[in-house]
């Protein structure tokens, strides 16, 4: 269950305020962050749950995918 960061409370639902919109984005899956990005059509993850935009908070209310780079091993 994801439970929305206090610092997000009050942002829900507003638009990205930074320079470059979207830019950096991120989930919360069982406490843990994961970085995401945009995706043109829906995913299971972005149908789960939320994401945000890491420079405001703002709530990114479309379709989105875990990072790439995340999924790559170490």
């Amino acid at each position: 269950m994801t439970v929305m960061p206090a610092s997000v409370a009050n942002s829900a639902g507003t638009a990205c305020l930074c320079p470059i919109r979207w830019r950096h984005l991120y989930t919360l899956i069982e406490d843990t962050r994961y970085e995401v990005t945009p995706s043109p059509v829906d995913t299971a993850t972005s149908l789960l749950f939320r994401a945000w935009c890491t420079g405001c908070s703002a709530e990114y209310t479309h379709p989105f995918r875990i990072s790439a780079a995340r999924d790559q091993a170490a």
